[in-house]
């Protein structure tokens, strides 16, 4: 048994605490792309008749109205979701195997925004409309839920540049920690309710996806990630 463990332990490394760290900057480049084209893939449905003398070009841009809506939707959500992975990985001082499966697993779940903005349009007007919304909210419940566990992967695991100093017995949870409750449960109440309010639902999940896109206090000047000093000097 214990040659076998042995074997097993030379072939993977299953604990996090024996895994290298390695620089980010691959996968951010990763990301990136995959953002990239999840955000080129909103326009593909578009389309342009150009024998306008039965069908005005009036007339395709109002037929293609939900379209559009659904688009800029779906561009909310997903430069939302790039915002934050961007505020994470500049907070990291490396990334180790299971911390790239995180990051990796949200990219992908922000791959089927997409599909779930096309299910929006395509139900406009019809009673099934809340069944697009639920798709929406569903992408964004699970990929907000991913951001919350790989940060605190990365705090448990000592991944983060600066780590936060232990909380002790009660004092108050940090108010990013109590921001990322707050989003991932009206995540679930937009989910929750999307058949009965599909309106209020996309409400709710704008706002969340707005929120993402405000300058938060982690964007100021000297915390972790910060590299306005080292820009200052080489052009200086």
């Amino acid at each position: 048994m214990e040659e076998k463990k042995s074997v097993l332990r030379q072939i993977y490394t299953l604990k996090a605490e024996d895994q290298a760290l390695h620089a980010a900057g691959r996968l951010t480049v990763f990301i990136d792309g995959i953002l990239a084209i999840a955000a080129t893939l909103l326009v593909l449905d578009l389309h342009v008749d150009f024998d306008t003398s039965s069908n005005s070009l009036q007339h395709q841009i109002a037929s293609q109205g939900a379209n559009l809506v659904a688009i800029g939707l779906g561009f909310l959500w997903i430069a939302g979701t790039w915002v934050l992975s961007h505020r994470q990985v500049r907070q990291l001082r490396g990334v180790d195997h299971y911390m790239s499966l995180y990051v990796l697993a949200s990219t992908l779940v922000v791959t089927l925004i997409p599909f779930a903005t096309k299910l929006l349009a395509a139900g406009y007007g019809h009673p099934d409309f809340w069944v697009g919304v639920e798709a929406v909210n569903v992408v964004i419940l699970i990929s907000t839920a991913l951001s919350v566990f790989s940060s605190r992967y990365a705090h448990h695991h000592q991944l983060l540049i600066l780590t936060p100093p232990a909380r002790s017995a009660g004092q108050r949870r940090p108010v990013a920690l109590v921001i990322w409750y707050t989003i991932v449960t009206l995540c679930v109440v937009a989910t929750v309710i999307a058949k009965m309010a599909p309106w209020v639902s996309i409400g709710i999940v704008v706002a969340t996806r707005l929120s993402a896109l405000m300058p938060l206090g982690s964007d100021r000047k000297g915390l972790p990630g910060d590299i306005t000093e080292t820009w200052e000097t080489h052009t200086h």
